[in-house]
Parts: structure tokens; sequence; C-alpha cells
């Protein structure tokens, strides 16, 4: 895989009205195309669901073209997985993409993902511009738009065994969270099938409900209501933007990062064959993993893990090498990447890894915790 699409290179976030105007947008597309321009490179413009957000990403695609950028405009909201595996076929060079994340429903901003280095997000001065166009006009929208959310979900049929999970008679429920992870679980499972995926937040809201959407710190009081209530077997939550996780299981207990990433590191080695390090957070002294046995989990997995106070940097040390040794990579935020298959943060790709391991253990998250919780004493 190649390593120049694995991280955010740069981003700018700010909260609408005060800093992020459609000003200051443009002058910052006005300055990445002048560094697209000279490099010859295939933009692709995207957006999440926040407010306005196809809008500012249609202008930001004319303004690049404008100053001769060969720019193409997502079809649809795309979560970011889907654009960095986009970029990993090749399909452009580069992408910038109208989104704050997992930030409040009150910002908005810009992600750039690009080789290094030399072209930033940095703060714009008051240098003149050339004249933009306006940002709603009565010109067509561009013909030529990917539909980036189809090729991924493709690319997801093949990575997770689907067929096993529609086989077991499981019912999910899934929070995207008003975001752009809506209806592709559904999707990917059909009618049919035994497993219900039962969607709740999927309208898109360019405010979230004026949540923030983010699965670590909005409490996710409906779903896990819902999952408790219902009996269900298990609930996954996608932040807004696609990259972060959260797993409830049928008593509506949130899973800690660090023993979702156990979890499922450990499936990956089993079932997979995954081989590698697992990184994720060291447990606070308050959590129930506090004191853990790590040599236990270690030789009845085969895995080693690096629990540390600083997953992120760890993860991006070992993604910086020539061939990179990750299993897993947890963030304390939920963030999960996958190092043999997607080497950046994909919350989708993780939520249904989980969903198969609850299906190949005959539906129950419950016994697989606390199999682990006990291996750890």
């Amino acid at each position: 895989m190649n390593p120049r699409h694995r991280l955010l290179a740069h981003t700018w976030e700010a909260v609408y009205a005060a800093d992020f105007t459609l000003d200051q947008v443009r002058r910052r597309g006005a300055m990445i195309a002048d560094g697209l321009a000279g490099r010859g490179w295939v933009c692709l413009v995207a957006y999440d669901t926040r407010f306005m957000g196809n809008l500012f990403a249609r202008a930001l695609n004319a303004d690049l073209n404008a100053r001769g950028v060969k720019s193409r405009l997502a079809v649809a909201p795309t979560p970011l997985p889907a654009i960095y595996y986009a970029l990993d076929r090749k399909t452009a060079d580069c992408a910038l993409v109208v989104t704050a994340r997992k930030r409040p429903y009150y910002y908005n901003g810009l992600a750039l993902i690009a080789p290094a280095p030399g072209i930033t997000l940095a703060s714009v001065g008051d240098q003149a511009q050339q004249p933009f166009a306006p940002l709603i006009d009565s010109a067509p929208a561009p013909t030529d738009q990917p539909d980036l959310r189809a090729d991924y979900l493709e690319w997801l049929r093949g990575a997770v065994d689907i067929d096993l999970i529609r086989r077991v008679s499981l019912t999910i429920f899934v929070d995207p969270m008003n975001g752009t992870t809506a209806g592709v679980v559904p999707a990917l499972l059909g009618e049919g099938g035994q497993t219900r995926a039962i969607e709740i937040n999927r309208e898109p809201d360019p405010l979230f409900g004026k949540m923030t959407p983010h699965p670590a710190v909005s409490g996710l009081t409906r779903l896990k209501k819902l999952v408790r209530e219902s009996d269900s077997h298990l609930g996954l939550a996608f932040s807004a933007d696609g990259t972060a996780l959260a797993v409830i299981d049928k008593s509506g207990e949130q899973l800690d990062p660090t023993e979702l990433a156990l979890l499922l590191g450990g499936y990956l080695a089993r079932q997979h064959r995954h081989k590698g390090l697992l990184v994720a957070p060291a447990p606070a002294a308050e959590s129930l993993l506090a004191g853990i046995r790590m040599a236990a989990w270690e030789e009845a997995t085969g895995v080693k893990a690096d629990l540390t106070t600083d997953p992120e940097a760890r993860i991006s040390e070992l993604l910086d090498q020539e061939r990179p040794n990750l299993l897993l990579g947890a963030s304390a935020d939920g963030e999960v990447s996958i190092g043999r298959i997607a080497a950046y943060p994909d919350a989708l790709l993780a939520g249904l890894l989980v969903a198969e391991m609850v299906a190949r253990s005959g539906g129950s998250l419950r016994s697989l915790i606390d199999a682990q919780r006990d291996q750890l004493k």
C-alpha cells in the first residue's frame, strides 16, 4: 500500500461565521490550487453532511478548475475512509474535503490529503485574489462526479465476511450520527438474510441534532437504551466522518477502546492470521482494565501489544516505516486502523469485523468480553 495517503496531511477547522467563512474557504482553496497546478496533480473534492458542505465543495471545485487544476467533485457526502480508499486506487493524486471531522456541529473545515511536503492549509493573509465566481450560480453541476461510496462498499464486501453475518440471526442497531455512513450497513447486509440492521439517526442533518457527532463524547444514550431494552446483540456507532467507532453490548455497556482493540486484535490474529503489533491506549487508573496482565493475553493470542499513553504517535511511527508492522491501531477516541487491510482509521471496516466476530461466536459479544476479562485478571 502506498504510504503517502495514510494520514491526513493538513486540517483547518473553524467556527461558522467567526472564522469559517466563504472568503476564508476560497482563499485557502486558491492557495492550494497554486500548489496543485504547479505539480500537475488531479484532486478529488469531497464533503460530509455538515451545513452547506456540498455548496462549499462545489465552489472549491469550480475555483480549482478555474485555476488550471483538474479536479473531480464527489457525487454525495462521503466518509473519509472511502476517500482514502479512492486515493489508494490512484483515482486522484490528492483530495480536498470539506469537513470538520468529529467536531461539534457549529464547526466546519477543510482536510487536505496529499503527498508531503509542500502544500498546506496554513493561515492565509490579506493578499489580493482574483475575483471568485458566485457561490451559487446558474451553471449546471459537474457531470463527471465519481461515486466514491459505491466503490468503497464493494471493497468492504470483499474485506469482511458479509455472508456469514447475514446467515446468523443477529439484531444490530446502527447509529451513523446523521453523518456520512448512513445507509452503509443496511446496504451491505441487504434483504433476505437472517441478520437485521436497524439504523437510528440516519437522516442527513447538517447540525447533527445539535450534538457532537463523535461516539466517544456524545453519550449514545438512545442507542444504549435501544440495544439493552430490545435484547439486541450489538450496537455500533460511527462518527460523522466515518473514522471513529463505538461498540455497545447487549447490556448497554460501551466497550472501552482498549478492550475493543484487544478483542478485535485477537480475532484478527486467530481467525484471519494477521500478524504485527497491536497499539492501543494505556488503561486509565479507574478503568476495568487497570492492572491487567498483558502477558497472559499475548501468550494466548501470539500478538505483541503496546499499550501507550500516546497511541496516535506510535501508530504514525509504525506506518512511516518502509514495511509497517501494524496489526491494529486504536486511539483513545475510538479510531481503529486495521494495518493489513487499511492503514487509516476506518470505523465501518472495524465495526463490520466486530459483527463478523460476534456472528462467528454464535451471537454473544458478552461471552467474548467475559472470557477476555477473565484472561486478563
